[in-house]
This record gives C-alpha cells, sequence and structure tokens, in this order.
C-alpha cells in the first residue's frame, strides 16, 4: 500500500511538471491624446496644442529606424481631417488651424509609414474660434454723435454711430466656418438690412429725409445668423432738416437802409445842414 501510494504521488507530480504554464501575451502599444479635451474650443485663434502620451513603444524621429515595418518603434502620423499634416517623435505638437471645427487623429505607425497590427490611434475633435473660448457675446451702443447735438432732434442729414462689443471677434464674411464667438455686426435702418461692419469703426448714415429712425445693431456669425442668445442694441433718433436761407440779398437792402438812415441822422444834427448849405452856396455862385 506504501508502494502504491509513492507511485501515484510520482505519478501527479509528473502530471502537475509536464503541464505547461498558460503563455501570457505581452500588452501592444498604446496612444491616448492627453490634450485638449474632445470638443474643445480654442480661442483667440491660437495654435491648437495637441499632448499625447505612448506606452510599449520607442518614437523615434521619422527616417531614422530600420527599414523593415515593426511593431515596437516608429513615429506618430498626425491627421487634420483626414489629411497627413505632419510626422512626429515628440509628444507635444503645435497645429496651426484658421476658424472653424476639426477631427485631429493621431498613428502610431513604422519608420516606413507601415500601420502596427492592430492599428494604434486616437482622435479628439476640436473648433477653433478668433473669438475668446468662452463668454456670451454682447453688443452696446455707445453713443450717436448728431451734427448739432439737440435732444430729440438732429439738424442734418449725417449720423454716426458708434458700439463696442466684448466676448466677440469680429472678422470678414464669408470665411465657410460658422464657430463660436466670431462673425461680424449686422446693421438694419427702419428694420430693413443696412450694411455689414467687420472692423470696430463708427457707423456713419447720411443724406437722410427728414423724419424719425431706428437703427439696430446685431451679432451674427459667418453665416449671417443671430447669435443664440441674441445680442443686438437699438438706438432710436429724428431728422429735421433746417435749410440754410440765403441772406445776400437781405443784406444788399440792409446796406442801402443803413446808410440812408446815417444820412439822416447827420443831417438832423446840424453837420449834414450845414454842408446842404454849402453846397447850395456853391451851386448859387456858378449859376450867377
Amino acid at each position: 500500500m506504501r508502494a502504491a501510494g509513492f507511485v501515484l504521488a510520482g505519478v501527479l507530480v509528473v502530471l502537475v511538471l509536464g503541464v505547461s504554464a498558460p503563455s501570457v501575451r505581452a500588452a501592444g502599444p498604446t496612444l491616448r491624446i492627453v490634450s485638449p479635451a474632445d470638443h474643445a474650443v480654442i480661442g483667440n485663434g491660437s495654435s491648437v496644442p495637441v499632448i499625447f502620451v505612448v506606452s510599449d513603444f520607442n518614437l523615434t524621429p521619422p527616417g531614422t529606424g530600420g527599414p523593415g515595418p515593426s511593431q515596437t518603434e516608429g513615429h506618430v502620423d498626425v491627421y487634420v481631417d483626414g489629411v497627413l499634416t505632419v510626422a512626429t517623435s515628440q509628444e507635444t505638437i503645435e497645429l496651426p488651424l484658421a476658424s472653424g471645427t476639426y477631427t485631429i487623429l493621431l498613428r502610431l505607425v513604422s519608420d516606413n509609414e507601415t500601420f502596427l497590427n492592430p492599428d494604434v490611434t486616437s482622435s479628439i475633435s476640436v473648433t477653433v474660434t478668433q473669438g475668446p473660448a468662452a463668454g456670451t457675446p454682447r453688443i452696446h451702443i455707445t453713443y450717436v454723435e448728431i451734427t448739432y447735438p439737440t435732444a430729440g432732434l438732429v439738424l442734418g442729414r449725417d449720423v454716426t454711430i458708434s458700439f463696442n462689443v466684448t466676448d466677440f471677434a469680429l472678422v470678414p464674411p464669408g470665411r465657410g466656418a460658422s464657430v463660436p464667438n466670431e462673425g461680424h455686426v449686422a446693421v438694419f435702418l427702419n428694420g430693413v438690412y443696412y450694411m455689414a461692419v467687420m472692423s470696430f469703426r463708427p457707423i456713419p448714415f447720411s443724406d437722410l429725409v427728414d423724419g424719425d429712425y431706428n437703427v439696430t445693431v446685431q451679432l451674427v456669425n459667418d453665416g449671417g445668423r443671430p447669435l443664440t442668445p441674441d445680442a443686438s442694441d437699438s438706438v432710436n433718433f429724428r431728422i429735421q432738416f433746417a435749410a440754410i436761407v440765403d441772406i445776400n440779398p437781405y443784406l444788399q437792402i440792409t446796406q442801402i437802409i443803413l446808410a440812408g438812415a446815417i444820412f439822416v441822422v447827420l443831417f438832423y444834427r446840424g453837420w449834414g445842414r450845414n454842408v446842404f448849405a454849402m453846397l447850395s452856396a456853391r451851386i448859387g455862385r456858378k449859376n450867377a
């Protein structure tokens, strides 16, 4: 019995030692974008700083690796909206992008541009704007400059309106990208579209006829659509033009009347009578 037990124990040991340990597959390369966050807004027209981290993969400058594909060494290809933009071995890059919304994709590749198997990528969506990244745009008319500062009236044909804007960048329309906090000013005169303003300058109105007027300035995006919430301001004024009368004919008549009045006054003071007597005497002597 004891011998049989030893034999059984030996068999168990052989079976245990003969069974190979399960193989553990090494973790493959990973790639992760740390910053910016997905759907981030990059303000003030700044470049997009992209920071990423890589594990289990040796980053080498493009063109310095071996000729064949490698699963453990290479660089990162950066795509913007599907277009290869840059190849890098640095974990921080700057992407100068115009206003718009973009998809940024990073991919690990061998030095010869072969994709890894399986493909290793990371992507985000970002929006670039010339305006601030945050804030609620506002527009406010600062003053109405009139020819004659009479309360409630404008004596003249020309009016200039000034305004200021906060948390919004003014850019020319037609850029093809409607992004946050960026666009232009739409100007309306009595509810009718008048002009677009793309810079911080006074808005002139010339040769206005008599009547009441309303001017509204409204912030709109690149497509001309009002913002949400609405950002607008308005002002009311009246044109009452007083024509300048030509007084030159009246001045001539006034001069004649004034000269006659002076003559009459001098005559009645005596000086005029003496002059009149002297003139009469001279005329009499000549006739004698």
